[in-house]
């Protein structure tokens, strides 16, 4: 075999590798804290209902540096536009003050990462 050719399947390898194991997280064995589940609840409801008020309702000043409630609510309706209606969470723990959830969407599956302050206030919020 080649060196590219080589390359290429082990390439190929690896990305079938990852690929599968995507979806292979496992649920955590305890539950998130009150705030963090509050805040997904409320991340949720504000996406479903397309509610900004409702969406940013626990985010602290900082995620507000630069973009108000609306432009989140836009950041929202295109995830909506483009991966559906918001289904089944299962929670996949926490590292630091980072809380993990997988979602499944009507297009796809995604991770929904929040990050709380000292105060329990969200102060990230990534879709993966």
């Amino acid at each position: 075999m080649s060196g590219r050719k080589g390359l290429a399947v082990l390439c190929a390898a690896i990305l079938l590798l990852a690929l599968s194991l995507a979806g292979c997280e496992k649920a955590s064995d305890t539950p998130p804290p009150e705030a963090a589940q509050a805040a997904f609840d409320h991340v949720r409801e504000g996406y479903t209902q397309e509610d900004a008020t409702l969406f940013t309702q626990d985010f602290s000043e900082v995620m507000f540096a630069g973009h108000d409630a609306e432009w989140y609510l836009g950041v929202a309706r295109d995830l909506k536009e483009r991966f559906g209606a918001w289904g089944e969470a299962v929670y996949l723990g926490a590292q630091d003050s980072q809380y993990t959830w997988r979602v499944s969407f009507d297009k796809g599956k995604l991770k929904v990462l929040i990050v709380l302050d000292e105060d329990e206030r969200v102060s990230g919020l990534w879709f993966r």
